[in-house]
């Protein structure tokens, strides 16, 4: 499989040691996700937002990307990753390396022979958010409707693995974990159950604050939605730390979303915890069949039991 990477030149002055986000076995790092359109001017709207070493996100995951001849747009201080074009498909995700990440931990992209899917490894030999971890995956989606499927299947999305992984993209499915107040059709049922049915039976759980809508249609005659998912297995679980829409728009119709990864050791404990002895760390899907009720943090929703 071919890899096509492409980073400018290295930045004329190094961040200050203030501004370091690494500790020996211990990163911090913040991960934007976001559904371009196909855009050039979305792409550079998102990146204009990243004018200081300290804004800037360690990783950038987008989706539907802009080509120009079969390649997406590059950007300073980052590394571009993305599935080289082939005559069968185009490449529509791309992933976006900070230097400072380059700095301290090795990368390993993964293609799939598709356009529409690819991982990258994030390797350390100090260990990834602690000790314990030396490797640490991120897939990053799209998964474009065609009938009455996605192609993106919810086999390849949610593989069963011993270290820490993040899977995220635009999926373009409903579903009542996601999007709990929707009135979901008999449609949105059949092509949505597979991929939470996997990721359940994978011990994922879902990051998205439920009912927080990502994308926010340009027309009237369609309701906002929730299709920017993240979910993350349950050996990453534990250095989540938190996932909020944290910049301007865009100019595209989806909200570019923030996840931070930290070790808990590094952060104070979330305020209303709501912790309960023997339940364990991750959330199970429990779709259709939880309240509504709004937690007091989002460590809430993830620790507490879904149950009508």
């Amino acid at each position: 499989m071919d890899l096509w990477m492409s980073t400018s030149p290295a930045p004329t002055q190094s961040p200050s040691p203030s501004q370091s986000f690494h500790y020996p076995g211990c990163l911090n790092l913040s991960i934007v996700q976001h559904n371009c359109l196909g855009s050039s001017n979305v792409f550079q709207t998102l990146f204009s937002f990243f004018t200081s070493v300290e804004s800037s996100p360690h990783i950038v995951a987008l989706q539907d990307i802009p080509r120009w001849r079969n390649c997406p747009p590059v950007f300073r201080n980052y590394k571009c990753l993305f599935p080289s074009a082939t005559d069968s498909y185009k490449p529509q995700v791309a992933t976006y390396v900070h230097e400072r990440l380059l700095s301290v931990t090795s990368i390993l992209p993964l293609f799939f022979e598709r356009g529409d899917l690819m991982a990258v490894n994030f390797h350390s030999p100090e260990g990834v958010f602690d000790t314990s971890q030396n490797l640490f995956r991120l897939y990053n989606a799209y998964s474009i409707p065609s009938g009455h499927t996605r192609s993106v299947a919810p086999v390849d999305l949610f593989p069963q693995h011993d270290f820490p992984t993040l899977v995220l993209g635009d999926l373009n499915i409903h579903d009542s974990a996601s999007d709990p107040t929707r009135l979901l059709s008999n449609y949105d049922q059949f092509i949505s159950s597979p991929y939470f049915d996997r990721a359940s039976a994978q011990l994922f759980s879902l990051l998205n604050t439920p009912g927080v809508y990502t994308r926010f249609p340009f027309t009237s005659n369609h309701r906002p939605a929730v299709l920017d998912l993240c979910l993350a297995n349950t050996t990453l679980l534990p250095f989540f730390s938190s996932r909020n829409p944290s910049f301007p728009p865009t100019g595209s119709d989806h909200t570019p979303l923030t996840i931070i990864l930290s070790t808990p050791l590094l952060r104070a404990p979330p305020h209303g915890l709501n912790w309960i002895p023997g339940l364990g760390s991750h959330l199970l899907f429990a779709r259709r069949s939880y309240a509504c009720n709004s937690p007091c943090s989002h460590h809430s929703a993830l620790t507490r039991p879904m149950v009508r």
